[in-house]
Order: C-alpha cells, then structure tokens, then sequence
C-alpha cells in the first residue's frame, strides 16, 4: 500500500452498477469515483432513485458493484469470495439504520451483544464490552429493557452501540435520524459528531440539507454519478 492511500479507508474507482431485468437494463452508477480517509464524516446525499442507496450498499458490501474496484482498508474486494466478503464486513463495518433493526425478543444488551457472537467472543467479554459502550451513551439503566419499553431515540442509541461493539473501521448510518423527531434527531446526531471526534470514521446516507450538515463534508449523487 503507497503512503498517498494507506489512509484510506474507502477507495472506489470507477465503480458501475447495472441491473438487468425483464424491464430492461438500468444502470444505477455509472463511474463513481470516491475516497474517504480515516476519521473522517461523509455525507451522502441525493434524491430517490439518484443510486445512492445502491452506493451505500456497495460500501456497506451488501452488494457487488457490476465493474470497477472497491478497496476497503487497503483490502480489494473484487477478489474475494461470499465469505470473505462477509467476515470482512463483520469485522471492518458497523451499521445503523433508519428502522433500527433491533430484535424485540432480546432485551438491549443482548441486542448490542449480538455481533460479538458472530465473532466467538466468550459471554464475559461480550458481557463487559457491550455494557461498557451503553453506559458511554447513556443507557445503563436501560440495558435489560426490551425495545417496547425505549423510546425512539434510545433504541437508535442502542443501534448505534451495537455498530460499535466489533471495533469496526467504518460507521455506515442509512437515514440515522429518519424515524426520530428533530429534538431526539439532534441528540442522535450529536452522539455521531462526538463519536467522529474520538476518530470513528462515518459515512451516513441522508436526504436531508439540515442532517447532512452534522458532517465534515458531502457529496451528492445524481443519475448514478456523483455532481
């Protein structure tokens, strides 16, 4: 890896996404080009069906880009296989999404715990890590509630420490503060500010001007470019 790139921790290069169905072809990204350097906090921005929701699942390796290449932390994605690609994103990205996607029969810690068990870690250290990083944001009290019991703004503080738990290079955040009303919102995303302070680099998907101010820089996509 050169110096000018061992920084990086997203490097697309001529990324291109193309679909092919029954309806006929749709090409949702047509050359991306986008680097995004340690700690820092990127917003992506754009109207429906701009391609940035495709992007975002490139980044989070939800999906594979149809060409170019898609460094990760150095890593080249385009050769590995499915279980590479998934250790990689269980161990180098953490995720927070608009709906939560916590699980109602387990109470937050066990939530939060979650990733740790994918990664083998033992019960104590899961147990240790996991309650350590909800104290962090406030819910030290709140750790043997279930979700029907938080409110909106709580559980996403809950997702965000789980995205958190696996030490993870990257923070992808699709639509934060989406379900939250703009006091929990602000909070939310001051927690995010803080967070990318202490050197956690973020990129968050968002359609909105106001929340795309929160980070350190933006781009916009628009027809599958970025503008």
């Amino acid at each position: 890896m050169t110096e000018k790139t061992e920084n990086l921790v997203i490097n697309l290069r001529s990324i291109k996404k193309r679909y092919d169905d029954e309806a006929g072809v749709l090409n949702a990204l047509r050359g991306i080009d986008l680097t995004v350097k340690k700690g820092d906090f990127l917003a992506i921005m754009g109207p429906s069906g701009s391609g940035k929701s495709t992007l975002m699942n490139i980044i989070g390796l939800l999906d594979r880009p149809s060409r170019g290449n898609y460094f990760l932390d150095g890593i080249d994605t385009s050769k590995l296989g499915d279980n590479q690609l998934s250790k990689l994103r269980r161990d180098k990205i953490g995720f927070i999404f608009q709906t939560f996607n916590l699980l109602p029969r387990l109470n937050i810690l066990q939530n939060v715990e979650l990733p740790m068990v994918y990664r083998g870690i033992s019960l104590k250290k899961r147990k240790l890590k996991a309650t350590k990083i909800l104290k962090s944001l406030g819910l030290e009290d709140k750790i043997k509630s279930r979700t029907n019991r938080l409110s909106g703004g709580q559980i996403q503080r809950a997702a965000i420490a789980r995205s958190l738990v696996n030490d993870p290079s990257l923070i992808l955040a699709d639509e934060p503060s989406g379900n939250l009303d703009s006091k929990t919102s602000d909070e939310v995303m001051k927690i995010l500010v803080r967070l990318n302070k202490t050197g956690t680099t973020i990129v968050m998907v968002t359609h909105s001007s106001e929340i795309a101010a929160y980070a350190s820089r933006s781009v916009r996509v628009k027809d599958g470019k970025i503008s």
